[in-house]
């Protein structure tokens, strides 16, 4: 489409220079241009419903929003980082597996794990 509207604006301005033959000739291509953009807009629009229908009919597509991740998709992605390097690898574990992350330490619990610690009771131990 773009192309032929490129084509179109450039016989719209050579349209004001041109003698009155060539300018109805012009206007012919312009309307021929109309109707083959017209064409070219109801397949697009048909592809465009065809692959949307492909999709569940009230959510669509899951992973993407327009030309973005979904935010569906964005924790998905991060949540497949975690533990593999893409997220069709989930594919292959058990639907009964259970994820969890190993829990981190905070910089509290570092000093009270430390043995060198001050903080460490060293009648506890």
């Amino acid at each position: 489409r773009d192309e032929l509207n490129s084509y179109a604006d450039s016989l719209r301005r050579e349209m004001g220079t041109a003698s009155f033959s060539e300018s109805r000739n012009m206007e012919k291509k312009l309307e021929q241009i109309e109707d083959d953009d017209g064409k070219v807009k109801d397949a697009l629009t048909h592809a465009h419903r065809e692959y949307h229908s492909a999709f569940h009919p009230r959510w669509g597509q899951m992973f993407v929003a327009g030309y973005q991740d979904s935010r569906f998709g964005y924790f998905v992605k991060n949540y497949a980082c975690l533990y593999t390097s893409k997220a069709t690898n989930l594919g292959l574990a058990s639907t009964s597996r259970a994820f969890r992350t190993s829990g981190e330490l905070l910089p509290h619990d570092n000093l009270l794990s430390d043995k060198f610690s001050e903080f460490v009771d060293d009648e506890m131990e």
